[in-house]
């Protein structure tokens, strides 16, 4: 029999109470505080030895170790740098918002070194972008989490301002391991330098430029690195389901182009008719990615599927 009394409100201010608990530890553990990237590169000093929480966007990836913090037009200033000593579990994407927390420090190298195993006298940070770190804030992450509640230290969805993993089916990750995230690269390292990678296995963050076929697409590199666009060959079919400028992340075996040794050892591969002759491109200058996974911005392998 149904309760008279019960009132069809009851459970939606039981429910408001807690969020509102939530909240509350929510900003207990800084979060209420956080500020801007910006704000930190401008007055980095005043923060030096404070754990913040800082909420901003994705600008650099540079491997699972360290990324940058875009500041904003508010506050003119050096990106933020943020060194992760346990490593991403899961990898941010460019522009991607974060809320990451950790305490501030100066870029001093000796200190680093010193302080985390990883850091290895500044080399886990690419070198082939020309910035001076000395002149960077760095934020030494203890949480880095985005906006829908993934923490990407762990890869597990968890209620704010609590430690108890709440990932479900709608909001675990489904991606398996395949990702090789200390090899991540940017689409633009490749191109200035594919000898240094050939053989080697990569994780390419980056923009969809053409699809030529359902087996082959190639990736846009961007205008701090003029050359050509990184070719990426897939065993599936499945490069028609993407789109010019989609952001994705491929992982994948780097190899020159050379068609006799790629139609030996790629069944898929038909003497190269896989990749659409109707554009002129001299494909024997670019770098090939022969795909294993690749990632879309909402977790799909799509050669999982």
């Amino acid at each position: 029999m149904k309760n008279p009394t019960r009132r069809p409100w009851a459970v939606t201010l039981s429910s408001l109470a807690a969020l509102g608990m939530a909240a509350t530890a929510f900003a207990h553990e800084g979060h209420g505080s956080a500020i801007s990237a910006g704000k930190l590169a401008k007055d980095a000093k005043n923060y030096y030895g404070q754990t913040v929480t800082v909420e901003a966007k994705v600008e650099d990836v540079f491997d699972n170790h360290s990324f940058t913090l875009d500041e904003d037009a508010l506050f003119a200033g050096p990106d933020v740098l943020v060194l992760v000593p346990h490593g991403l579990a899961n990898m941010p994407m460019h522009d991607q918002k974060l809320m990451v927390t950790g305490k501030v420090r100066p870029y001093v190298t000796a200190e680093l070194k010193r302080d985390l195993d990883f850091f290895d006298e500044g080399k886990i940070i690419n070198k082939t972008v020309k910035v001076d770190y000395n002149t960077r804030p760095v934020l030494v992450a203890t949480r880095v989490m985005t906006t829908d509640g993934r923490d990407l230290l762990t890869g597990s969805a968890k209620a704010m301002g609590g430690d108890s993993d709440m990932a479900t089916e709608s909001t675990r990750p489904v991606r398996p391991r395949e990702i090789a995230p200390d090899a991540m690269i940017t689409a633009s390292m490749l191109v200035g330098d594919p000898k240094k990678y050939y053989g080697q296995t990569v994780s390419v963050q980056s923009e969809v430029e053409d699809v030529l076929s359902p087996n082959a697409f190639t990736l846009d590199e961007d205008a701090l690195f003029k050359g050509p666009d990184v070719l990426v060959l897939v065993p599936r079919g499945i490069a028609s389901q993407l789109r010019h400028d989609e952001k994705v992340t491929v992982t994948g075996t780097v190899r020159p182009w050379v068609v006799a040794d790629l139609d030996k050892d790629l069944e898929f591969f038909q003497n190269g008719k896989i990749v659409s002759t109707s554009t002129k491109v001299d494909w024997k200058t670019r770098p090939v990615i022969v795909a294993t996974a690749v990632m879309t911005q909402d977790g799909r392998n799509l050669l999982a599927q």
